[in-house]
C-alpha cells in the first residue's frame, strides 16, 4: 500500500483528480462563521457533475483541508491521478452547494434563552 500526501505551504482549497474520462473535484468552502465544509463533485470530464457529496462541518479551514487530503489519498489509492495545477471547472457548482448548506444552517439556527422565572416548580 502506498501512502500519498498533498503537502504544501499554501492552503489546499481545491484539488482536481481524474481517471480515464471521470473527473473529481474536491473543494473546501466556508459555510458560516469559522465553519467549513468539504464539497466533492464528480462526473464525466466534459460534462456537468453527476454526483455531489458534502462533509462537515469543520471548525477550521485546516480541519477541512485535512479531510480533503485524506479523501484525495483514498482516491489516489483507487487509481485516480491528482492534477494539482488543473483548473477547477465546477467551482460555481461547489459554491452553490456551500450556499445551500449555509442557508440550511441559517434556517435551523435558533436563539435559545433560558428564563428562570418561566419554569414550573418541582414541588
Amino acid at each position: 500500500m502506498k501512502l500519498h500526501y498533498f503537502h504544501g505551504r499554501s492552503p489546499l482549497r481545491h484539488l482536481v483528480l481524474s481517471r480515464e474520462d471521470w473527473r473529481i473535484e474536491l473543494h473546501v468552502k466556508p459555510v458560516g462563521d469559522n465553519i467549513w465544509a468539504l464539497v466533492a463533485l464528480s462526473g464525466a470530464r466534459d460534462s456537468q457533475p453527476q454526483r455531489r457529496k458534502c462533509q462537515g462541518p469543520y471548525h477550521s479551514a485546516g480541519q477541512a483541508e485535512a479531510a480533503l487530503r485524506g479523501v484525495a489519498g483514498s482516491l489516489v489509492g483507487d487509481a485516480f491521478e491528482p492534477r494539482p495545477g488543473a483548473h477547477a471547472v465546477w467551482s460555481v457548482q461547489a459554491q452553490r452547494e456551500a450556499r445551500t448548506i449555509r442557508q440550511e444552517r441559517a434556517e435551523s439556527a435558533g436563539d435559545y434563552a433560558f428564563d428562570p422565572d418561566q419554569h414550573e416548580p418541582l414541588f
